[in-house]
Order: C-alpha cells, then structure tokens, then sequence
C-alpha cells in the first residue's frame, strides 16, 4: 500500500514539474512582442531580428529527436538535464547578444534555445505517457496544455517588464524562473520501473501494459501509417496556420471592433489551451481518431464560414480555430504513441514533428502567393478548408490501415 501511494505520489510531481518546464516551451511564440526592443536597441532589421523566432522553430524538431533517442535508449533525467540546461542557457545568454551583429541572438535564442526545447520536450510527454499508461491522452494532454499556456501568461507580463525594464532585464528574469523550472524537472523526472503484476507475478513495463507492436523509428519510417499520421498533421495544421497571422486585421476589415478582434484571440488563446488537456483527455474513453475526425470537420466548416458567412461570425471561426488547433497539437502525442507504442514514443514523435515545420513554412508560403498576386483573402480561407479536407482523407486512409493491421493480428495463428 505504501509503494502504491509512493508511486502516485512520484507520477504526479514528474506531471506537475514536468508541465512547469514545458510551460516554457511556449516562449518563443511571444518573439513578436520583444522584436521591437531590440530592433531598436540594435538597429536592426525586422529580417534580421525575426530569424531568432525562425531558428528556435527549425532546430526544435531535430532536438525533440535527439532527446528522444537518448531517453528511449537511457533514461529521461540525462536528456532533461542536459536538454533544460542548453534551453535555459539560450535564454540568459541572448540577454547578452544584443550586440551589433545579431549572429549571438540567432546561436542563443535561436538553436540553442529551440534545440534544448526540443530535448525535453518528447521527454517529458513520452514519461509521462509511461506514469500514465491507461491515460496516456490525459498525461500528454496536461502537458501539452501548459505549453498552449504559456503565451496567455508571459505576453502581458512581458509587455510590462519590457516598457518598465528594457528586454535584457526581461530576458534574464524570464530566463531565471526557467532556471528554476528546469532544476525541479530533472530532479523529479524518471521512468517507472514496473507498473503491473502480470500472469505469473511477472513484472511488466509500461510500454509491455500499452499493448501491441513496439516500434522503433525505423521500422515506423517503413509504414504507410507514418505517412498518413504525417500528412494528417501537415494539412490539419495548414489552415490555423494562415489564419492566425491575419485573426485580427481580418476581423477589423471586415468592420468589427478592435477592442472585440483582441479579445477574441484571447478567448482563442483560453480555448486552446482547454481544448490541449479536454480532447486527448475524453480520447482516452471514446477513441482518438474519433476526436480528431470531430477536430478536423470542425476546421473545414470553419474556413468555409470565413468565406461565406456574415462578418460577426468571423469572430466566432478565430476562436474555433485556436482550439482546433489545441485538439490537434493536444492529440498528437498520444495518436502517435497508440500506433506506434510506448516504448520508442520520444523519438518516434519528434519524426512525427516534421509535419509542424513543413506546415510552418508552407502557410506563410500560401498568404502571400495568393495576396501578392491581388487575390481575395476568402482564396487563402478556400485553400484552408481544402487542406482541411485533405487531412479528414489521409486520417480516414490511417483509419482503414490500422483496421487492417487489427483484422491480420485478430487471424488464427497470428498474434
């Protein structure tokens, strides 16, 4: 009885100070509030300062499989450790780069802190996956929810200490209570030893009570299943993608107040943080691909709203598509984990990750071929409910590969 409570006590500090670290993880995302200061700390460039932003972004899928390989090979404390250290270092140290080059501001707030982002966080989903194995879509979700957080806290809290103190000071204070929350993850973080009594009194693993095929990265780069994962993330991802750099000028354009258009991203910001831990979370009971399908039509009625419905409704599709955009990110980890098993889930999901960059820099791609061309905004919204469209097809494509794989296992023989 007193191991038990041991455990459950152990599985829910590893979720809280777990959440605490990746809260973090958000912190990027909040660039456009501080690119001002140091353009005109620096004088540089809006290019040139905005490339930092660019540089976390792409370096964080090549940390996230990294740290996933040496966790799943390991074991989560090294990865966290030193992961954690490289993020919190990348921000203390890019309060230092603002110097007359920014190349400083590109290693620091760049790589190294979109790098060390990426190590701890498939770590510390994927742990918490395996402390939670019939809840993976809850543990994931908690997670994953405090990342969606992170925005809605620091940018007002930002935009404060950044008109009061200057963006170094802000940097470093920032940079400071991240030390922090990293110090407390890699003390906390480490995988369960067993989790179930078997037949026999034989002890299992977490990824052996998650039952099915274990895969490793390379076998599930030989399946379709990735692909169709993949592209379900890419085109799903697409339409939030072109719609939030407009969500406010759009509305405004279509005549509905400024004060309405700021709250709305808000209230947006509010939901997808809800939708990150409530989707994966009733996913666990009802199925996963059943919520995404849900996620996904949702998506595509939005964009098509956008284009044909009266402007007030404009408003209510931003806030629909912020929390779309939670279910989605929300899903993912434990989709991933349930198709390809628990046991290589960190590095597995940071190849499941590719579909974020592509998405990221196909989008911009998108808004500004077609309004560079003289087009109509509702042709960007058209192409967003198409690419919608798409990933509803390659989700149903998944679906009816993993009924196949399930009707082969189920045959005489065959286990």
């Amino acid at each position: 009885m007193k191991e038990n409570k041991t455990g459950a006590k152990t599985k829910y500090l590893i979720l809280i100070f777990g959440a605490f670290a990746i809260f973090f993880t958000g912190y990027p995302h909040i660039w456009s509030i501080y690119q001002p200061y140091a353009m005109e700390l620096t004088g540089w460039s809006q290019s040139q300062a905005s490339m930092g932003f660019y540089l976390s972004f792409l370096a964080f899928v090549p940390g996230n499989i990294i740290g996933g390989r040496i966790q799943d090979k390991s074991n989560p404390k090294i990865v966290v450790t030193v992961g954690g250290g490289i993020f919190a270092a990348g921000i203390l140290l890019s309060a230092f780069s603002m110097r007359q080059s920014p190349v400083m501001l590109y290693l620091t707030y760049g790589i190294m802190q979109g790098f060390g982002q990426g190590m701890i966080y498939t770590t510390i989903i994927s742990t918490a996956q395996k402390w939670f194995p019939h809840r993976t879509g809850f543990a994931s979700g908690v997670i994953v929810t405090a990342n969606g957080l992170c925005g809605f806290f620091l940018a007002p809290l930002s935009r404060v200490m950044l008109a009061e103190k200057g963006i170094k000071f802000t940097l470093l204070a920032i940079g400071s209570v991240l030390t922090l929350a990293w110090i407390l993850a890699s003390v906390f973080i480490r995988n369960p030893e067993t989790r179930k009594i078997g037949p026999g009194g034989k002890k299992q693993t977490a990824a052996a009570i998650n039952k099915g095929r274990q895969y490793t990265s390379g076998e599930m780069l030989r399946t379709k299943k990735f692909y169709y994962l993949l592209a379900v993330m890419l085109f799903g991802l697409i339409p939030y993608l072109i719609l939030s750099p407009l969500s406010q000028t759009v509305q405004m354009d279509r005549g509905i107040a400024s004060s309405v258009a700021v709250t709305s991203v808000m209230a947006g910001s509010v939901c997808n943080a809800a939708a990150r831990l409530l989707l994966p979370t009733a996913a666990d009971k009802v199925g996963r691909t059943i919520c995404l399908k849900g996620v996904l039509a949702a998506i595509v009625l939005a964009m098509i709203l956008l284009i044909t419905a009266p402007a007030p409704v404009t408003t209510v599709c931003v806030i629909l598509m912020y929390a779309c955009y939670g279910g989605i990110m929300g899903s993912f980890p434990s989709l991933a984990s349930s198709i390809f098993g628990m046991e290589h889930s960190g590095e597995n999901y940071g190849y499941v990750m590719f579909g974020i960059i592509v998405a990221t820099l196909s989008a911009p791609a998108v808004t500004n071929s077609v309004l560079g061309a003289g087009m109509d905004i509702n042709v960007v919204f058209a192409i967003g409910a198409l690419c919608g469209g798409a990933a509803l097809v390659f989700l149903l494509l998944l679906e009816r590969e993993l009924k196949k794989e399930t009707a082969v296992q189920m045959q005489p023989g065959i286990e």
